[in-house]
């Protein structure tokens, strides 16, 4: 995948950045114009109250020098558009009436009166306004001219430029799915995108790393346990055939469950570290039950709990026999362990199975962590790792999941 979207945004912000200063500089140049034109006419002002101050301490009907400029002595003969908002806005100096006559106001501070300046007919700016709006226009075009060809310039420098992290991507692209590139650092300049190249490579030989230590990992596992889980077997179908007295056959077949529940575990865990597939079927999900609860009996033993299951025994999900062992294995353990009194039940409707039991609940803080991997509560003597499987079983099986908690007990659900 190409990088354009980088390419383009350079050139869209380079040729919006010269649109927008052109639009900026063409509103500071009205409002400069207008700015200085008014101050041009308050500064004529502030001459003539000089004139007519001399006027006045002489003796002499005040008269400005300037035809347009009129002295008046109250308030209520100012024109009326100038009165009319001087009293809405008494410190107002320049006001608009009808027919485009325009207003200059200034207030004489040592004598009653003020000088108005009716300036509609020496406005420059108003005037030019079309004129400077062409030229702004032409400007503008001008700048639109430039900002195209220094964005296309911008284009062919940024794909130059960029040209190094689409090779890197193509690589990265490229590599085959089992294997991580190696070796690709060294294509690159010693740059900014050269460094981040040799970093990319370290990391990953790293992950290389890491990734073959788990292979070798789940492969001796699977060797090295596999070994004497058969030869165990083995040794326990031979002792089935030899006489036993109640107790040792007791407690062979307690030894035969361990053992089977070792190899249902075994195989979904290392299918699960190999990604490799779970396998299809379906499964009476009773006769799951009851096979788990023989297993994970020993957590009831001295409790006093009442164990309710509404299940129907014609009931299948589509889940192998295996994998939905562990499954139960997992939340009926935890089921099992966390109850000290009271009832668990086992039920099953619309798909979805529901494990609830009256144990001492999940706090609020915990609820959102119980699924992570070696999350462990308070009270938990085990590894953090029975419901992360679960999890992880679930996703792989796509099953919905949910837990929840109070002081009154868990309930998690299964959605088939």
């Amino acid at each position: 995948m190409k990088i354009t979207q980088l390419r383009n945004r350079i050139v869209i912000y380079f040729v919006g950045s010269t649109l927008l200063t052109s639009i900026l500089f063409g509103l500071s140049s009205f409002f400069i114009a207008y700015n200085v034109e008014d101050e041009f006419f308050y500064d004529l002002l502030k001459d003539e109250v000089k004139v007519v101050q001399t006027q006045i301490s002489q003796g002499q009907e005040p008269q400005p020098k300037l035809d347009f400029v009129h002295y008046v002595r109250y308030q209520e003969l100012l024109p009326e558009p100038v009165l009319t908002r001087l009293r809405e806005e008494p410190n107002r100096r320049e006001f608009s009436g009808e027919n485009g006559q325009h207003f200059h106001l200034l207030t004489l501070k040592d004598q009653p009166g003020y000088l108005v300046a009716e300036v509609s007919e020496h406005l420059v700016v108003r005037k030019f306004t079309e004129g400077m709006v062409y030229f702004l226009l032409i400007i503008f075009a001008f700048a639109c001219l430039i900002a195209i060809v220094m964005g296309f310039a911008s284009y062919k420098i940024s794909k130059r430029l960029l040209k190094p992290l689409d090779d890197l991507m193509d690589i990265l692209t490229n590599a085959p799915v089992d294997k991580l590139p190696q070796g690709f650092a060294r294509k690159f300049n010693n740059d900014e995108i050269g460094t981040f190249a040799k970093t990319l490579e370290s990391a990953l030989s790293r992950i290389r790393a890491f990734i073959r230590r788990e292979q070798l990992f789940t492969r001796d596992v699977s060797h090295e346990l596999r070994t004497p889980v058969t030869v165990s077997q083995g040794a326990l179908t031979l002792l089935k055939q030899t006489n036993l007295d109640a107790q040792q056959s007791s407690l062979v077949q307690r030894i035969d469950a361990a053992q089977q529940q070792i190899e249902q575990s075994l195989t979904i865990l290392l299918a699960l570290a190999r990604e490799d597939s779970l396998g299809e079927g379906k499964s009476r999900l009773l006769s799951a039950i009851e096979q788990s609860v023989i297993q994970q009996y020993e957590h009831l033993s001295g409790k006093d709990i009442k164990l309710v299951v509404n299940v129907d025994s014609q009931i299948e999900v589509p889940v192998a026999q295996t994998s939905l062992l562990i499954l139960l294995n997992n939340l009926l353990g935890n089921a099992f362990k966390f109850t000290t009194q009271g009832k668990i039940t086992i039920s099953f409707s619309n798909n979805t199975l529901c494990i609830e039991d009256t144990g001492q609940g999940i706090g609020n803080d915990e609820k959102s962590l119980v699924f992570e991997d070696g999350f462990k509560g308070e009270n938990s003597q085990g590894l953090g790792l029975g419901l992360n499987i679960v999890k992880r079983l679930c996703e792989k099986l796509s099953l919905q999941y949910s837990l929840a908690s109070s002081a009154l007990g868990t309930r998690v659900e299964i959605a088939f």
